[in-house]
Protein backbone atom coordinates (compact mmCIF):
# COMPACT_ATOMS: atom_id res chain seq x y z
CA UNK A 1 0.00 0.00 0.00
CA UNK A 2 1.37 3.24 -1.33
CA UNK A 3 2.13 5.68 1.50
CA UNK A 4 -0.97 8.66 1.27
CA UNK A 5 -0.16 12.30 1.01
CA UNK A 6 -0.23 14.29 4.30
CA UNK A 7 -2.59 17.12 4.53
CA UNK A 8 0.02 19.66 4.46
CA UNK A 9 0.96 18.91 1.07
CA UNK A 10 -2.41 18.47 -0.19
CA UNK A 11 -2.56 22.59 1.09
CA UNK A 12 0.10 23.21 -1.34
CA UNK A 13 -0.51 21.73 -4.12
CA UNK A 14 -4.36 23.11 -3.82
CA UNK A 15 -2.45 26.71 -3.12
CA UNK A 16 -0.35 26.46 -6.24
CA UNK A 17 -3.68 24.79 -8.27
CA UNK A 18 -5.69 28.19 -7.69
CA UNK A 19 -2.58 30.30 -8.20
CA UNK A 20 -2.74 28.60 -12.00
CA UNK A 21 -6.57 29.36 -12.00
CA UNK A 22 -5.85 32.66 -11.89
CA UNK A 23 -2.99 32.58 -14.48
CA UNK A 24 -5.95 31.26 -16.88
CA UNK A 25 -2.93 29.12 -18.84
CA UNK A 26 -6.11 27.64 -20.84
CA UNK A 27 -7.00 30.73 -22.41
CA UNK A 28 -3.59 30.91 -24.67
CA UNK A 29 -2.28 27.22 -24.79
CA UNK A 30 -3.28 24.62 -26.76
CA UNK A 31 -2.99 20.75 -25.43
CA UNK A 32 -0.19 19.86 -27.82
CA UNK A 33 1.72 23.05 -26.57
CA UNK A 34 3.90 20.83 -24.04
CA UNK A 35 5.74 22.77 -21.21
CA UNK A 36 8.72 19.81 -20.11
CA UNK A 37 9.62 21.06 -16.11
CA UNK A 38 12.76 19.04 -15.06
CA UNK A 39 12.10 18.83 -11.18
CA UNK A 40 15.60 17.38 -10.59
CA UNK A 41 18.64 17.97 -12.24
CA UNK A 42 19.87 15.85 -15.20
CA UNK A 43 16.81 13.74 -14.46
CA UNK A 44 13.69 13.42 -17.56
CA UNK A 45 11.52 16.36 -17.04
CA UNK A 46 7.71 15.52 -16.71
CA UNK A 47 5.82 16.97 -19.73
CA UNK A 48 2.33 19.39 -19.04
CA UNK A 49 -0.73 19.18 -21.30
CA UNK A 50 -2.92 22.07 -20.51
CA UNK A 51 -6.88 21.48 -21.47
CA UNK A 52 -9.83 23.56 -22.03
CA UNK A 53 -9.18 26.18 -24.97
CA UNK A 54 -10.76 23.71 -27.40
CA UNK A 55 -13.78 24.10 -25.41
CA UNK A 56 -13.71 20.51 -23.69
CA UNK A 57 -12.92 19.80 -19.84
CA UNK A 58 -10.19 22.43 -18.53
CA UNK A 59 -7.01 20.35 -17.21
CA UNK A 60 -3.61 20.07 -16.75
CA UNK A 61 -2.29 16.31 -17.16
CA UNK A 62 1.35 15.67 -16.20
CA UNK A 63 3.41 13.20 -17.83
CA UNK A 64 6.25 12.05 -16.09
CA UNK A 65 9.55 11.10 -17.96
CA UNK A 66 9.84 9.68 -21.41
CA UNK A 67 7.35 6.94 -21.04
CA UNK A 68 4.92 9.62 -19.97
CA UNK A 69 5.46 11.28 -22.93
CA UNK A 70 5.15 8.46 -25.15
CA UNK A 71 1.36 7.98 -23.56
CA UNK A 72 0.63 11.51 -24.80
CA UNK A 73 1.91 11.24 -28.16
CA UNK A 74 0.06 8.29 -28.15
CA UNK A 75 -3.10 9.61 -27.26
CA UNK A 76 -2.49 12.48 -29.22
CA UNK A 77 -2.51 10.78 -32.67
CA UNK A 78 -5.20 10.91 -34.63
CA UNK A 79 -4.60 7.84 -36.00
CA UNK A 80 -5.13 6.16 -32.79
CA UNK A 81 -8.04 4.49 -33.76
CA UNK A 82 -9.51 2.99 -30.52
CA UNK A 83 -12.62 3.62 -27.69
CA UNK A 84 -12.10 6.21 -25.96
CA UNK A 85 -12.16 4.18 -22.65
CA UNK A 86 -9.14 2.32 -23.54
CA UNK A 87 -7.37 5.93 -24.50
CA UNK A 88 -8.30 7.07 -21.12
CA UNK A 89 -7.40 4.04 -19.09
CA UNK A 90 -3.76 3.24 -20.92
CA UNK A 91 -2.14 5.72 -20.14
CA UNK A 92 0.22 7.05 -16.95
CA UNK A 93 -0.25 10.90 -16.07
CA UNK A 94 -1.60 12.83 -13.44
CA UNK A 95 -4.06 15.16 -13.96
CA UNK A 96 -6.00 18.01 -12.16
CA UNK A 97 -9.64 19.16 -13.32
CA UNK A 98 -11.38 22.41 -12.90
CA UNK A 99 -14.84 20.45 -12.73
CA UNK A 100 -18.15 20.43 -11.56
CA UNK A 101 -19.31 18.63 -7.67
CA UNK A 102 -20.55 15.42 -9.27
CA UNK A 103 -17.62 14.48 -10.80
CA UNK A 104 -15.50 14.99 -7.33
CA UNK A 105 -15.16 11.84 -5.75
CA UNK A 106 -15.87 11.03 -1.92
CA UNK A 107 -11.80 10.64 -0.91
CA UNK A 108 -11.23 13.69 -2.68
CA UNK A 109 -13.96 15.67 -1.23
CA UNK A 110 -12.85 14.96 2.15
CA UNK A 111 -9.73 16.39 1.62
CA UNK A 112 -11.21 19.62 0.12
CA UNK A 113 -13.85 19.77 2.73
CA UNK A 114 -10.63 19.30 5.71
CA UNK A 115 -8.97 21.69 4.04
CA UNK A 116 -11.87 24.25 4.04
CA UNK A 117 -11.87 24.95 0.68
CA UNK A 118 -14.80 26.61 -0.85
CA UNK A 119 -15.66 25.95 -4.48
CA UNK A 120 -18.54 27.16 -6.09
CA UNK A 121 -20.34 26.56 -9.69
CA UNK A 122 -19.88 24.29 -12.26
CA UNK A 123 -16.23 23.95 -13.89
CA UNK A 124 -14.56 25.46 -10.64
CA UNK A 125 -14.34 22.32 -8.86
CA UNK A 126 -9.92 21.00 -8.59
CA UNK A 127 -9.86 18.22 -8.00
CA UNK A 128 -7.10 15.22 -9.05
CA UNK A 129 -6.88 11.76 -10.48
CA UNK A 130 -4.17 9.29 -10.60
CA UNK A 131 -4.17 7.80 -14.26
CA UNK A 132 -2.33 4.30 -14.00
CA UNK A 133 -2.50 1.77 -16.78
CA UNK A 134 -4.79 -1.51 -15.80
CA UNK A 135 -5.85 0.43 -12.73
CA UNK A 136 -9.27 2.67 -11.85
CA UNK A 137 -8.45 6.29 -11.86
CA UNK A 138 -8.09 7.11 -8.31
CA UNK A 139 -5.92 9.66 -5.80
CA UNK A 140 -2.76 10.36 -6.04
CA UNK A 141 -0.42 9.08 -3.42
CA UNK A 142 2.27 10.37 -1.57
CA UNK A 143 5.07 10.42 -4.58
CA UNK A 144 3.03 11.80 -6.85
CA UNK A 145 1.47 14.70 -4.86
CA UNK A 146 5.17 15.44 -3.78
CA UNK A 147 5.84 15.42 -7.65
CA UNK A 148 3.34 17.75 -8.77
CA UNK A 149 4.35 20.27 -6.15
CA UNK A 150 7.45 20.38 -7.23
CA UNK A 151 6.24 20.39 -11.35
CA UNK A 152 3.50 23.04 -10.67
CA UNK A 153 6.27 25.64 -9.01
CA UNK A 154 8.34 25.52 -12.36
CA UNK A 155 4.63 25.63 -14.29
CA UNK A 156 3.42 28.64 -12.78
CA UNK A 157 7.15 30.48 -13.13
CA UNK A 158 6.85 29.57 -16.65
CA UNK A 159 3.57 30.97 -17.37
CA UNK A 160 3.77 34.42 -14.89
CA UNK A 161 7.39 34.80 -16.65
CA UNK A 162 6.74 33.72 -21.02
CA UNK A 163 4.56 34.82 -23.14
CA UNK A 164 2.95 32.94 -24.69
CA UNK A 165 3.63 32.76 -28.75
CA UNK A 166 1.94 29.59 -30.57
CA UNK A 167 5.06 30.22 -33.21
CA UNK A 168 7.46 28.23 -30.98
CA UNK A 169 4.95 25.37 -31.14
CA UNK A 170 3.74 25.70 -34.64
CA UNK A 171 7.59 25.54 -35.45
CA UNK A 172 7.62 22.03 -34.05
CA UNK A 173 9.60 23.15 -30.52
CA UNK A 174 8.40 22.63 -26.60
CA UNK A 175 9.38 24.88 -23.43
CA UNK A 176 11.60 23.68 -21.34
CA UNK A 177 11.79 24.70 -17.81
CA UNK A 178 14.89 23.86 -15.11
CA UNK A 179 16.53 25.44 -12.32
CA UNK A 180 19.96 27.23 -12.13
CA UNK A 181 22.51 26.94 -9.91
CA UNK A 182 20.93 28.94 -7.37
CA UNK A 183 17.57 27.26 -7.69
CA UNK A 184 15.80 29.41 -9.64
CA UNK A 185 13.37 28.72 -12.15
CA UNK A 186 14.48 29.38 -15.92
CA UNK A 187 12.72 28.89 -19.36
CA UNK A 188 14.44 28.46 -23.03
CA UNK A 189 12.65 26.41 -26.39
CA UNK A 190 14.05 22.80 -27.50
CA UNK A 191 12.65 20.96 -29.77
CA UNK A 192 9.74 18.35 -28.95
CA UNK A 193 11.39 14.81 -28.93
CA UNK A 194 11.08 12.26 -31.54
CA UNK A 195 8.35 10.25 -30.71
CA UNK A 196 9.61 6.51 -29.17
CA UNK A 197 9.10 3.73 -30.40
CA UNK A 198 6.23 1.85 -28.73
CA UNK A 199 4.78 -1.10 -30.47
CA UNK A 200 6.56 -4.46 -30.59
CA UNK A 201 5.97 -7.04 -32.93
CA UNK A 202 6.16 -11.02 -31.91
CA UNK A 203 8.83 -12.54 -33.42
CA UNK A 204 7.82 -16.51 -33.87
CA UNK A 205 11.36 -18.09 -34.08
CA UNK A 206 9.93 -22.41 -33.56
CA UNK A 207 9.16 -23.37 -37.62
CA UNK A 208 7.86 -26.27 -36.02
CA UNK A 209 5.25 -24.22 -34.22
CA UNK A 210 5.19 -21.93 -37.49
CA UNK A 211 4.00 -25.48 -39.72
CA UNK A 212 1.85 -26.86 -37.38
CA UNK A 213 -0.62 -23.89 -37.56
CA UNK A 214 0.18 -23.26 -41.32
CA UNK A 215 -1.00 -26.85 -41.96
CA UNK A 216 -4.30 -26.15 -40.34
CA UNK A 217 -7.89 -26.64 -42.54
CA UNK A 218 -8.88 -23.01 -43.73
CA UNK A 219 -11.88 -21.98 -42.51
CA UNK A 220 -14.40 -19.16 -43.58
CA UNK A 221 -13.78 -17.70 -39.92
CA UNK A 222 -13.39 -13.73 -40.01
CA UNK A 223 -11.71 -12.94 -36.64
CA UNK A 224 -12.15 -9.86 -34.84
CA UNK A 225 -9.87 -9.41 -32.00
CA UNK A 226 -10.02 -6.33 -29.44
CA UNK A 227 -9.30 -5.12 -26.26
CA UNK A 228 -10.91 -2.87 -24.10
CA UNK A 229 -11.25 -1.77 -20.67
CA UNK A 230 -14.35 -2.35 -18.26
CA UNK A 231 -14.24 0.95 -16.25
CA UNK A 232 -15.22 -1.05 -13.09
CA UNK A 233 -13.19 -1.07 -10.24
CA UNK A 234 -12.37 -3.87 -8.35
CA UNK A 235 -10.26 -4.41 -5.36
CA UNK A 236 -7.08 -6.73 -5.19
CA UNK A 237 -5.03 -6.80 -1.90
CA UNK A 238 -2.06 -7.72 -4.06
CA UNK A 239 -2.42 -4.09 -5.99
CA UNK A 240 -1.97 -0.04 -4.28
CA UNK A 241 -5.19 0.90 -6.20
CA UNK A 242 -8.32 -0.82 -7.52
CA UNK A 243 -8.13 -2.41 -11.02
CA UNK A 244 -9.63 -1.54 -13.98
CA UNK A 245 -10.06 -4.96 -15.48
CA UNK A 246 -8.86 -4.67 -19.35
CA UNK A 247 -10.74 -7.13 -21.43
CA UNK A 248 -9.91 -9.02 -24.92
CA UNK A 249 -12.41 -10.25 -27.30
CA UNK A 250 -12.56 -12.95 -30.13
CA UNK A 251 -15.26 -12.67 -32.24
CA UNK A 252 -16.29 -13.83 -35.38
CA UNK A 253 -17.48 -11.54 -37.96
CA UNK A 254 -19.47 -13.62 -40.13
CA UNK A 255 -21.82 -14.97 -37.37
CA UNK A 256 -21.70 -12.28 -34.77
CA UNK A 257 -20.59 -14.70 -32.10
CA UNK A 258 -18.38 -14.09 -29.40
CA UNK A 259 -15.35 -16.85 -29.21
CA UNK A 260 -14.08 -16.17 -26.14
CA UNK A 261 -14.11 -13.20 -23.45
CA UNK A 262 -11.66 -12.91 -20.94
CA UNK A 263 -10.07 -10.82 -18.38
CA UNK A 264 -6.52 -9.99 -18.96
CA UNK A 265 -5.21 -9.84 -15.15
CA UNK A 266 -2.63 -7.23 -14.20
CA UNK A 267 -0.04 -9.86 -13.85
CA UNK A 268 -0.06 -11.06 -17.08
CA UNK A 269 1.57 -9.96 -20.44
CA UNK A 270 -1.35 -8.61 -22.50
CA UNK A 271 0.88 -9.85 -25.76
CA UNK A 272 0.81 -13.47 -24.57
CA UNK A 273 -2.95 -13.77 -24.03
CA UNK A 274 -3.89 -12.33 -27.18
CA UNK A 275 -1.00 -14.46 -29.05
CA UNK A 276 -2.12 -17.61 -27.21
CA UNK A 277 -6.07 -16.86 -27.90
CA UNK A 278 -5.49 -16.32 -31.53
CA UNK A 279 -3.23 -19.25 -31.92
CA UNK A 280 -5.71 -21.25 -29.55
CA UNK A 281 -8.93 -19.73 -32.18
CA UNK A 282 -7.15 -21.16 -35.37
CA UNK A 283 -6.54 -24.65 -33.70
CA UNK A 284 -10.15 -24.93 -32.52
CA UNK A 285 -11.58 -23.20 -35.68
CA UNK A 286 -9.19 -23.16 -38.34
CA UNK A 287 -7.49 -20.73 -40.35
CA UNK A 288 -9.70 -17.84 -40.72
CA UNK A 289 -10.04 -16.15 -44.15
CA UNK A 290 -8.78 -12.63 -42.74
CA UNK A 291 -7.59 -11.47 -39.05
CA UNK A 292 -9.29 -7.93 -37.91
CA UNK A 293 -7.97 -5.57 -35.34
CA UNK A 294 -8.12 -1.65 -34.72
CA UNK A 295 -5.86 -1.74 -31.82
CA UNK A 296 -2.26 -1.17 -32.70
CA UNK A 297 -0.92 -3.47 -30.15
CA UNK A 298 -2.71 -5.83 -31.41
CA UNK A 299 -1.93 -5.17 -34.71
CA UNK A 300 1.66 -5.00 -34.52
CA UNK A 301 1.74 -8.26 -31.98
CA UNK A 302 -0.28 -10.05 -34.43
CA UNK A 303 1.73 -8.64 -37.71
CA UNK A 304 4.63 -11.45 -38.18
CA UNK A 305 2.56 -14.54 -37.29
CA UNK A 306 -0.29 -13.71 -39.76
CA UNK A 307 2.41 -12.98 -42.40
CA UNK A 308 3.72 -16.45 -41.84
CA UNK A 309 0.78 -18.13 -41.91
CA UNK A 310 -0.48 -16.57 -44.82
CA UNK A 311 -3.61 -14.74 -42.75
CA UNK A 312 -4.52 -11.04 -43.92
CA UNK A 313 -4.78 -9.13 -41.06
CA UNK A 314 -6.70 -6.20 -42.34
CA UNK A 315 -7.13 -3.27 -39.91
CA UNK A 316 -11.01 -2.36 -39.14
CA UNK A 317 -12.66 0.32 -36.85
CA UNK A 318 -14.72 -2.83 -36.02
CA UNK A 319 -17.76 -0.52 -34.93
CA UNK A 320 -19.80 -4.00 -34.25
CA UNK A 321 -17.37 -4.80 -31.46
CA UNK A 322 -18.14 -1.31 -29.68
CA UNK A 323 -22.08 -2.50 -29.04
CA UNK A 324 -20.67 -6.19 -27.50
CA UNK A 325 -18.54 -4.42 -25.25
CA UNK A 326 -20.97 -1.95 -24.17
CA UNK A 327 -23.18 -4.14 -23.62
CA UNK A 328 -20.60 -6.55 -21.44
CA UNK A 329 -19.75 -3.16 -19.53
CA UNK A 330 -23.32 -2.45 -18.98
CA UNK A 331 -23.83 -6.21 -17.65
CA UNK A 332 -20.74 -5.83 -15.43
CA UNK A 333 -22.54 -2.53 -14.12
CA UNK A 334 -25.53 -4.30 -13.09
Amino acid sequence: MATQATLEQWKELYDLAIEITKLKPWNAYWDMDLIAVETKKNEEPNFVSIMGKGGTCTGISVYRGMEGYSDFCQISNDDYNVPATFVMSDQNCITCYWGNRDEVDDDMYSIIKKLGLRFRGNGNWIYFKTFEKKSFPSLPNYGEVKMLIETYKGLIETLKHEEYQESIFDKGDIIYTQKDEDNHWFSYTVPRPMEPERYNTILVNDSNLIDYFKNMDDSDLELAIDMDYMMVPTNDKGFERPINPLAYIVFDLRNDQILHFDLIHPDQEDYEVIMNNFLGAIEHFGKPKHVYARNPYILNWLDFICEKLEIPLVEDDLEEIDDIFNMLKHMDME
